[in-house]
Parts: C-alpha cells; sequence; structure tokens
C-alpha cells in the first residue's frame, strides 16, 4: 500500500516544501509566527530592548554587561544604584572578593546606544557613567550568569555623546 505525501514529508531526513513557497504573506510578523509560533512571536514584540555596555574597575578587567538597570542610567533617571548582569569570566573572582572586602573605588560604566525601529543609524553614541567611590555588593552567579550592584558612591557624572548619520 503506497504512503500518503503527508506522511512522507514529515518523515525525518525528508527534504520538506520551504514555508515561504506554502504561504505567501506581505507581512513578515505573520511569516515569522508559522516559523516560530505564536508564543515565541509574542515574546519577542513585548521584550523591551536591552542596554548594553561595559564596566571599568581598576585591578579587574573590562566587564561587558549585558543587562540590569542600564536603561534608566541612560534616560534622566539617577537610581540609588547599578544593577549590571554579566557572563561569568576571568574577572568574577575579583569581582567577588570585591563585594566582600567593602573596598570603594571609581567605576567607569559605559552604556551603548539602543536603537529602536525607525531612528538613524547611530554610530557610536552611548552614556558615560564616571562613578566615585562605588562599592560592589550582592553579588551572585546562576547558570553562568552573574548579577551583582555598584551602590554607596559619592557622585555620578553622565556624559551622553552620539553621532548620527541620517
Amino acid at each position: 500500500m503506497p504512503e500518503r505525501d503527508t506522511v512522507r514529508r514529515r518523515r525525518p531526513g525528508r527534504a520538506q516544501a520551504a514555508p515561504s513557497l506554502l504561504h505567501r504573506d506581505d507581512n513578515p510578523v505573520l511569516t515569522l509566527q508559522r516559523w516560530i509560533g505564536n508564543r515565541a512571536v509574542g515574546q519577542m514584540i513585548a521584550r523591551a530592548p536591552v542596554r548594553k555596555g561595559s564596566v571599568q574597575i581598576a585591578g579587574v578587567a573590562e566587564i561587558k554587561v549585558k543587562g540590569g538597570n542600564l536603561e534608566e542610567w541612560a534616560g534622566k533617571g539617577a537610581p540609588d544604584t547599578v544593577e549590571l548582569t554579566s557572563e561569568k569570566g576571568k574577572h568574577s573572582t575579583k569581582l567577588e572578593k570585591l563585594s566582600t572586602a567593602r573596598t570603594t573605588m571609581d567605576v567607569k560604566v559605559t552604556i551603548s546606544p539602543a536603537n529602536q525601529a525607525g531612528e538613524e543609524l547611530n554610530v557610536g553614541g552611548g552614556t558615560l557613567l564616571e562613578i566615585k567611590d562605588a562599592r560592589v555588593q550582592g553579588y551572585a552567579v546562576e547558570n553562568g550568569v552573574e548579577t551583582w550592584r555598584l551602590v554607596d558612591f559619592a557622585d555620578v557624572k553622565r556624559t551622553k555623546t552620539t553621532r548620527k548619520v541620517s
């Protein structure tokens, strides 16, 4: 008895027709939805852009950060702490020691710009925080991701820089 075409297409290892040939839409969101599903598209659309940046602490390496409350610092807000999320790396041991030592130090935080849809191309702007007498506090690691804060600082100098090409 011959197999049905639908069964043969679903068998692992068999080539399938590209979704673009099966369904043609002008709407890229609908095409994406077919590829990855309703839930994943909903999460992507709802997700706020995450600011990235780096932190320079004397005696520790430059630490690439991928989250925290950088969005608030890049705007007009001035929270009491700088909350940071980074990948565990060579710097992690020194960072953990700083969090228990209660040592104060000067820190530079560079916050990259967030490009929104419809904005001009941003080529090298962002925000620089020069923080005086900060302490590292609350260092924790889970699944290779570390969270920590800069607290009790005396002063923050915030410099915004942008170079836009239209």
